[in-house]
This record gives structure tokens, C-alpha cells and sequence, in this order.
């Protein structure tokens, strides 16, 4: 009997911690939130560049696909979210309807919602080629509203950037991985003359040629990058070789303001 009582006492704070959960307040957030989702590894998805200098002069619309994610229930049924416009930067900034469509414009604001049973959404933002991106790149800022449905999550996780040109901009896998591995550092002269190196091989010198070489920054193929590093370094000293006969000097970049002289165009690797 003995030790009967002293297994009951020893079992008694044990039935005490399932009552007190019992009495535990549930998770009763009143507000949900919402994010931005971003890439594994980098924040430098923040930035977007997007130009239309690739394409056919019929092509007038591109669209950027951005994921939101929420921070609270899931409900069983469509919650609409809103997106704004800030300014940012220095640059010109985006004009809805002429550099792209309106938010709240029905032909995208359907898409703008997180479907009912889920907690994410990925959704478009339609840019369109005005011929006033052929003189300047401008920026659209996106930010995450209020309505009814959500406000804001992290205040990190807020505002995406896309910058919008129909000229040369860096490539926004151009990044400090393609600059080790076999670019070196970014120009707009031997952006073009890879470009042009390219040209009769059906390669863009676009995003996606530099997101398949260094987009995920742990499986770089270095047999791929070195591959690169060796056509281009091959075709410019072509090229150099081809402007000495024309009595021209090396490939350079614009000057920089205060240079009287741009510096030489060079590809480089495993070099910071």
C-alpha cells in the first residue's frame, strides 16, 4: 500500500502539467500578415532588372512572377491582398499604365489573392515597353498593403524592386559568383560583346544564361564556367586582334567620370 501512495504522488504533477495545458491559451492572432518570399541563400532577388533589349520589337509585355506567403490561419476560402507603388531610388520612377499595368487593374488584381486552403500565392506583374526605355531605366517599388485580409509581415520581407529598361542592364545573376567563376567585373561594352560573340550560337546574355550557370551558388559546374572563361577570352583577343589591324586600340569601357580613358574590357576568374 505503501508504495501504491508512492507512485500516485510521484504520477500526481504529471496529471497536473496535462491539466494546466489544457487551461493554455491557443494561438488567436487577430491580424494575419503577409511577406514576400525570397530566393535560399540571398536577398539579392530584393533587386529585379528586367529590359526588353533582347527581344523582338513586337514583344511589348514581359511579366515578373513574385510569391507571397502568410503568417496566421489558413482559411477555406479566397483572400484577396493589395500590392502599392513607393518611390525608391534615384532612378525615374515607373508609371502605372504606361511602364506597367495598374495594380488594381482587373486584367492582374484577380491574381492577387491567396486561394482559399493555402498560404502562399504566386502572381504576375505585367511590365510593358514603352519607347521611353530605349533613353532610361525606371524603377517600380512594390510594397505589400492593407485591406481587410492582410497587413504586413517582417518589414525586411516587404518590397521587391524592379527596374525596367529596353538598354543594357546588369544581368541580376551577374552576381559576385558569375564575376569569380568567369565574368569578371560588370560593363556595359563587354556585355554587348558578349552579345555579339554569342549571337550566331541562339544565346542570350540574359538572366537565364547566368541563373544556369551560378543560380544555385552550391552546384556551380566549374568545368562550365571555365568553358565560358575560355570562348570569351578567346573571341576578345579576336576582337583585339581585329581592331589592331584597323589601327583601333583595345576594347574599353566608357569612360567613368574624371577618366580621360575607360578601362580595358577583361574577362577574369577566381579573382575578387
Amino acid at each position: 500500500m505503501k508504495k501504491m501512495k508512492k507512485y500516485i504522488l510521484w504520477l500526481l504533477p504529471v496529471f497536473g502539467l496535462f491539466a494546466c495545458e489544457d487551461d493554455m491559451e491557443v494561438y488567436n492572432a487577430s491580424e494575419n500578415r503577409l511577406n514576400f518570399v525570397y530566393e535560399p541563400y540571398t536577398m539579392s532577388d530584393t533587386v529585379i532588372p528586367r529590359t526588353f533589349v533582347y527581344d523582338v520589337e513586337t514583344k511589348v509585355l514581359d511579366t515578373v512572377w513574385l510569391e507571397v506567403e502568410t503568417m496566421g490561419y489558413i482559411e477555406n476560402y479566397d483572400r484577396p491582398f493589395t500590392l502599392e507603388q513607393v518611390k525608391k531610388g534615384e532612378n525615374e520612377q515607373a508609371v502605372a499604365g504606361k511602364h506597367y499595368i495598374a495594380f488594381d487593374d482587373p486584367l492582374v488584381s484577380a491574381h492577387y489573392k491567396i486561394p482559399a486552403g493555402k498560404n502562399e500565392a504566386r502572381f504576375p506583374i505585367v511590365l510593358k515597353r514603352d519607347p521611353s526605355l530605349k533613353q532610361q531605366e525606371v524603377t517600380l517599388c512594390i510594397r505589400i498593403g492593407h485591406n481587410e485580409n492582410f497587413v504586413s509581415g517582417y518589414e525586411v520581407y516587404q518590397e521587391k524592386v524592379i527596374t525596367i529598361a529596353d538598354i543594357l542592364t546588369q544581368p541580376r545573376y551577374w552576381n559576385t559568383y558569375a564575376s569569380y567563376y568567369f565574368a569578371g567585373k560588370y560593363g556595359k561594352v563587354k556585355h554587348q560583346f558578349m552579345i555579339d560573340a554569342t549571337a550566331d550560337m541562339g544565346i542570350k546574355m540574359n538572366d537565364d544564361f547566368f541563373y544556369s550557370l551560378v543560380g544555385d551558388p552550391n552546384s556551380v559546374d566549374m568545368g562550365t564556367t571555365d568553358y565560358w572563361f575560355y570562348f570569351f577570352t578567346r573571341k576578345l583577343a579576336e576582337e583585339n586582334d581585329a581592331r589592331a589591324a584597323r589601327g583601333e586600340g583595345p576594347l574599353r569601357e566608357a569612360p567613368e567620370p574624371g577618366e580621360t580613358e575607360g578601362a580595358l574590357v577583361k574577362f577574369t576568374r577566381y579573382e575578387f
